[in-house]
């Protein structure tokens, strides 16, 4: 059997990423792996400063690793060099162990902008709300997501982030979000890839 350790960044994301991961599979008929409850290592700026330590640590577990959280720092390079440093880092600790790196442009919030009706089935939003043409260059999806619902609601991570993400329809996902298919690939690398 595969296994698979998410590195996530906050407290929604340890409920919602093992949700996301799982249906995922089932979704391509990859019953055989197991994801491993998640390290929560917060931002990409925090993460990058210890990287070498939380990767000794996710090691332990003797499982492909799954770098999967949210690329919004304000003095963040494009997410391809931003990868390949860490890339760089990993190999140098530990050559050709499976470790794979999808950032989520800007956040994992983006997917519920590119699959409105997931998002519309969790949360109560004012009527006539039109999703963004674009999710992936709204800065800040946490903040649209709460504007569209009536006044003295507000979206809550570690409240809905788990709900929502058990409704996405992959398939709109696939066709609305290149996050998403760039999120799709690693995941199946790493779970048809052998276990370390």
């Amino acid at each position: 059997m595969n296994r698979i350790l998410p590195i996530v960044e906050g407290p929604g994301d340890l409920k919602a990423v093992p949700v996301l991961l799982r249906n995922l599979l089932i979704h391509h008929g990859l019953h055989e792996t197991q994801i491993l409850p998640p390290h929560q290592r917060g931002e990409l700026p925090k993460l990058s400063a210890r990287f070498d330590d939380y990767f000794r640590m996710a090691l332990k577990e003797k499982a492909g690793i799954l770098l999967i959280i949210d690329f919004d720092c304000e003095y963040c390079d494009c997410p391809f060099l931003e990868a390949e440093k860490l890339y760089q880092r990993a190999r140098s600790i530990r050559e050709n162990w499976p470790f794979k790196i999808a950032f989520l442009v800007k956040e994992f919030e983006s997917l519920f902008l590119a699959e409105a009706k997931s998002a519309s089935k969790v949360l109560a939003l004012r009527q006539g709300i039109e999703f963004p043409e674009n999710p992936e260059a709204v800065r800040d999806a946490k903040g649209w997501l709460s504007k569209a619902q009536p006044k003295g609601s507000a979206y809550k991570p570690t409240h809905h982030q788990e709900k929502i993400t058990a409704q996405l329809d992959f398939d709109i996902l696939r066709e609305k979000s290149r996050i998403f298919r760039h999120l799709e690939k690693p995941l199946l690398y790493l779970a048809e890839a052998h276990s370390p």
